[in-house]
């Protein structure tokens, strides 16, 4: 490319309100990798590990059920708002309300399972608080950074999307400061302090940038069905996205899950660029999905080449770099430099399957998109139990590689079926 072809394409980049607002969500989402990694190596030698794994054990049955604790309003936020601005408040409003009634029923859900199955050394008093912590004040927060993504100011849906992480990082740091044998309860009382005060901070950025919320109680019933799907649609993404390392620790070995795992961190970091294009993007497909499925796919193909070109270069630079991975976290992880180079084109995978996503999406039809995740998330779950057994964290790879592919698959699939038939 010419030098002044590049200078022209760079200087343009630079002037573009989404490139802006990428780059925004691109420093938040890696400043929060940062911080998280920070304040869990802090957590993990502060607890025994018995107690560690206790914590991650309860963190992860309370995740199940993040997705449906605000059942999607965040998604309809955007949907509404980016192309109705004036329904700003009564959409934020009713999104508040929801997600404090459901939000409160899977919290009694939480309590009342643990009663009958508990973890040993966790009590439920920090049951409680890691669940009021995580499917209200934590799906506050989203309310807000999604929010603000439907009225377009994304360098503050990034400073919504770092805060939580944050208030944690200083949580964690007071919980060693101040008790020299920190218990569990003690710091599930702090985490869910710490996400409180990330969702009031939040909301005042978000009143004070934008406005107030309304509230009607009459409006909550409205879209459940949209927000159902938009709540499937997540819950399938990240059961795919996460079932494999679960089922290797169960199904194979530990040293095995650490060793698929920290690959998978790698891939997860590389493809935060394709990440927050996406999300600066996502209410742009609402708008032009609004007239149909053409125009949510003109964005699409606009998006697409650049995001391709960046996937490819990913694949490349981890394939050249791979081999340091033992050399950063040790000789350990020296099969973790080999999974990463076989995992590496799921990165294509994912941008082609993401993009599809988001213009189904914003033409209206989320049903298809949460069809297809959770019958890949079925296929996921099939194949890891088939191939975890047999081969490993190899299994695990082929699973993914598999998974990834037939998302995409299916995704186009009904991209091309629903623009024949609008055509």
């Amino acid at each position: 490319m010419p030098k002044k072809s590049l200078a022209s394409l760079v200087n343009k980049l630079s002037k573009s309100e989404r490139f802006k607002g990428s780059f925004s969500i691109f420093t938040s989402l890696i400043l929060q990798l940062i911080v998280q990694g920070i304040y869990f190596v802090i957590l993990a030698r502060s607890f025994a590990p018995a107690r560690y794994g206790a914590y991650i054990g309860i963190i992860a049955i309370v995740s199940i059920f993040i997705p449906f604790a605000s059942w999607g309003s965040e998604k309809i936020i955007i949907q509404k708002v980016s192309r109705q601005r004036n329904l700003f408040s009564e959409c934020w409003g009713t999104g508040i309300l929801r997600t404090l009634m459901f939000g409160s029923l899977f919290i009694s859900l939480v309590l009342i399972i643990y009663r009958f199955i508990p973890i040993p050394g966790i009590s439920i008093y920090a049951v409680f608080f890691i669940a009021l912590a995580n499917l209200i004040f934590l799906r506050l927060n989203d309310l807000v950074r999604d929010s603000f993504t439907g009225v377009g100011l994304l360098n503050y849906t990034g400073k919504a999307i770092f805060i939580v992480s944050l208030n944690r990082f200083f949580a964690v740091l007071l919980l060693i400061t101040l008790f020299k044998q920190p218990s569990i309860q003690t710091w599930t009382m702090l985490y869910c302090l710490a996400t409180f005060c990330a969702a009031a901070t939040s909301t005042y950025l978000l009143v004070k940038q934008v406005g107030s919320a309304k509230f009607a109680l009459s409006k909550v019933k409205q879209d459940l069905r949209l927000g159902f799907s938009f709540a499937v649609g997540i819950s399938a993404q990240s059961i795919y996205n996460d079932l494999d390392k679960s089922m290797l620790a169960k199904l194979s070995t530990l040293e095995s899950a650490g060793i698929y795992g920290a690959a998978y961190h790698i891939l997860n970091v590389s493809f935060t660029p394709i990440l927050s294009l996406a999300m600066a993007s996502f209410r742009n497909f609402f708008q032009q999905g609004a007239s149909g499925i053409k125009d949510s796919f003109k964005l699409c193909k606009k998006l697409l080449p650049i995001s391709l070109v960046y996937s490819l270069a990913a694949i490349v630079a981890l394939a050249i770099f791979a081999p340091l991975i033992p050399l950063i976290l040790g000789s350990g992880y020296s099969n973790s430099a080999i999974a990463l180079v076989w995992l590496s084109p799921t990165i294509f995978f994912r941008t082609m399957h993401l993009f599809a996503a988001d213009t189904l999406t914003g033409a209206n039809f989320q049903s298809a998109r949460s069809t297809s995740q959770v019958i890949v998330a079925i296929i996921n779950g099939l194949l890891n139990l088939w191939l975890i057994p047999l081969y490993s964290w190899h299994g695990a790879i082929w699973a993914t590689i598999t998974s990834e592919f037939l998302l995409m698959v299916f995704l186009w699939g009904a991209v091309y079926h629903y623009s024949k038939k609008s055509v």
